[in-house]
């Protein structure tokens, strides 16, 4: 019986050989020039967002007593297109504050319920995180802020 001769084969991977060669940017440039661009963007972003939550509150007063889709999918897609602007704009509260938001419209919708006061605290708490009272909050304010308004939202989804 003849032996046979196991040979082990290491195959040279594309990548291993790009990451010797010199050239192209460092994730640490790509970090800074990524966070360049959001500073050059943060101006528009609070302006966008400050929109965003003067849209939601006009839309919020024009609803009637009683339930309604419409204003609900109007106020929703006001909310869910703003999501992420607060997080460029210094603002990431805003951003959880939409989400919630959502969520609870979400819900209303689904249940048919009509809960104005459920909405008219995420409007107003809006209206505040766009108007930079963020700054004069600490963390363990807005942190209470929101968890406020994620328990408003999630009381109907229980």
């Amino acid at each position: 019986m003849s032996k046979s001769k196991v040979t082990f084969i290491q195959p040279q991977l594309r990548i291993a050989q790009q990451l010797k060669e010199a050239g192209g940017m460092t994730v640490a440039e790509a970090l800074e020039e990524a966070h360049d661009n959001l500073e050059a963007m943060r101006p528009r972003a609070l302006t966008e967002l400050q929109m965003a939550a003067q849209n939601a509150k006009d839309c919020f007063q024009r609803f009637p007593a009683a339930y309604a889709p419409e204003p609900l999918q109007e106020l929703y897609s006001i909310s869910a297109r703003a999501v992420g602007v607060g997080v460029i704009c210094g603002a990431p509260g805003a951003d959880q504050a939409l989400v919630s938001l959502c969520r609870l419209i979400d819900t209303l919708m689904e249940r048919r319920l009509w809960d104005l006061q459920s909405v008219a605290v995420h409007v107003q708490t809006l209206q505040l995180m766009s108007m930079g009272v963020r700054n004069r909050l600490d963390a363990a304010a807005l942190d209470q802020i929101l968890s406020g308004l994620r328990k408003v939202s999630a009381r109907y989804a229980a």
